[in-house]
């Protein structure tokens, strides 16, 4: 902690970050470096909350934590003044990348498309659940009659040594699962025709025997590599199609030799070194026989663990910003708050841009109060679909509760009792209509997830039918409704009504182009809470401050 405090700051700003208390959600890339910013600039009362684990990809660029450290307990930042400016839920956020299965399975075009079928298809086949299904049996000339059953080429014989076993499933992969996708020359008419690969044509018989020694792990204790018992410690390197069959085949006997007990219960982990390697070789070895460039070891693991590489240098500049927003927030200075991006190609030699705040999006489920409204066929949706689909996706609630009035209908958490769980599984199998207390046209839930203390109310409007490729979830959650209509059963709102929705569409207003009656008639509370947040997916910083007041003066616009 420094014994003085910094000279370019004013006496009021000296004070003002004196007094304060400072509550710090998150000590994880830019929370690091937050930390360090707060405590440079004179913040004495500094308190840390993290729920998180420490993992050796954060060691990087997480500067307070070292290689010990790892798996000790160790949190998310936009600039955000609650009830006045936009919050982190008010962007619409984009859709998790999707691929069809045929494309996965038969038809990969991209590099990321062989990640995913080593990832989920294969690692899941050899070392997870041995009951989930997928298409890696498919075979051409599986055996002469098609009455007999198919063996699961998967499972390893008992007088089949790792050699013998690793050298079956490579050909199989690689060499007869392409053969028979060949088979079909309908599918090839405008696609470049992949190429079999088998083991005899990428080593030769004494390169199998070498990766023999299970003594030669490249790496002492529990995490053993396959690359580095190999001799191959550039992770920037691309492999050979005879290095990538290397580390395939070694991956697969260390898993088998060393790590056996684990089989049948592993999941892919991005921070598992050696699953790292074998889903890089192996959707390496696919994307060569597709015709696709392979990748290097660090860019296959960013594609599989989704990784985006951050920058020390930036985590520090955005906790610097973080800061003088703070002591704004401190001085109640709310005609100088700004959001500032951090541009990745300067603009006119400017690095920072920044810009007004926006107001807050009157459809946001999260910092607005109005209700959601949910356009449902009550009769045949079942309560099931509502949670999965609505709630946690779409909401992204971990452990909901839904109440429709003072009626509990279903909720989730460890300390509930057996027989309310089999109300509760009875329940969501049931139709909206058919419930102990039936949700129909006009119903309002009250949603809550009390671990992360949110809630909302969600107006249910019947709809019978529904566009299956626009709709496919047969069920439509919109943002604002007015009260009238809530409490009208769903019917049609009035033009005036539809005039206020429809204010909600539309460019962005900066919060000096609100109209101060309309902030005037809410009115403000002198003791407000604010909240300042800078957003990476990590961390969140609250500045607590007794004697903060909302400012009623309209903001001027930002200056050119």
């Amino acid at each position: 902690m420094p014994t003085e405090l910094p000279h370019m700051a004013s006496e009021s700003q000296l004070q003002a970050i004196k007094n304060a208390k400072v509550l710090m959600v998150g000590a994880g890339g830019i929370g690091c470096e937050l930390l360090k910013t707060l405590a440079l600039s004179g913040f004495a009362d500094i308190h840390i909350v993290d729920m998180d684990t420490i993992e050796v990809s954060n060691l990087n660029r997480q500067f307070l934590f070292r290689q010990h450290h790892v798996g000790q307990s160790k949190a998310k930042v936009t600039v955000h003044v609650k009830g006045k400016t936009e919050c982190y839920e008010c962007q619409p956020k984009p859709a998790p990348k999707t691929y069809p299965v045929c494309t996965i399975t038969s038809t990969p075009s991209k590099f990321v498309h062989c990640i995913v079928w080593a990832k989920e298809l294969l690692f899941a086949k050899l070392f997870g659940d041995k009951s989930l299904e997928n298409d890696l049996n498919a075979r051409s000339s599986q055996n002469g009659d098609a009455t007999k059953p198919i063996k699961d080429i998967f499972e390893r014989k008992p007088d089949e040594d790792f050699a013998q076993y690793g050298n079956k499933i490579f050909d199989h992969v690689f060499g007869h699962n392409i053969e028979a996708a060949l088979v079909n020359k309908e599918t090839w008419k405008n696609r470049n025709m992949p190429k079999p690969i088998y083991i005899k044509d990428v080593l030769l018989s004494n390169d199998t025997q070498k990766n023999g020694a299970l003594s030669n792990c490249g790496i002492d204790g529990p995490e053993v590599s396959a690359a580095q018992s190999l001799g191959l410690k550039n992770s920037q390197e691309i492999w050979s199609l005879a290095d990538n069959g290397r580390v395939f085949l070694e991956s697969l006997r260390l898993f088998l030799g060393k790590r056996h007990q684990e089989i049948g219960n592993l999941v892919f982990d991005k921070d598992d070194q050696l699953a790292v390697e074998f889903v890089t070789s192996a959707a390496n070895i696919r994307a060569i026989s597709f015709g696709i460039p392979p990748h290097s070891l660090f860019e296959a693991k960013g594609i599989a663990g989704n990784i985006v590489h951050a920058v020390a240098t930036t985590n520090a500049i955005i906790a610097g910003l973080i800061v003088i927003e703070a002591i704004k927030v401190l001085q109640n200075d709310s005609q100088n708050y700004r959001m500032t991006y951090c541009v990745e190609h300067p603009i006119r030699k400017m690095l920072l841009m920044p810009v007004e705040p926006f107001e807050r999006s009157k459809s946001c489920y999260v910092c607005s109060e109005t209700a959601l409204l949910l356009e449902v066929n009550v009769y045949k949706t079942r309560l099931k679909d509502f949670i999965e689909k609505i709630i946690k996706r779409k909401l992204g609630m971990n452990c909901p509760m839904v109440m429709q009035g003072s009626t509990l209908i279903y909720e989730e958490g460890d300390d509930l009792e057996p027989d309310i769980l089999a109300s509760y599984a009875s329940n969501v199998e049931k139709v909206f209509s058919q419930l102990p207390a039936p949700i129909v046209s006009g119903t309002i839930l009250t949603v809550e997830d009390l671990q992360q203390e949110f809630s909302c109310n969600i107006n249910i409007k019947h709809r019978d039918d529904f566009d299956d490729e626009k709709e496919p979830e047969q069920m439509v959650l919109s943002g604002l409704i007015s009260k009238d209509n809530a409490s009208n059963g769903g019917a049609t709102p009035t033009h005036q009504e539809e005039a206020e929705t429809s204010a909600i569409v539309g460019s962005k207003r900066k919060l000096s182009e609100i109209s101060d009656v309309n902030s005037s008639a809410k009115g403000t509370d002198v003791d407000e809470l604010a909240t300042v947040t800078v957003d990476d997916g990590e961390d969140d910083l609250l500045v607590l401050d007794a004697e903060w007041e909302v400012s009623k003066k309209p903001r001027r616009p930002l200056e050119q």
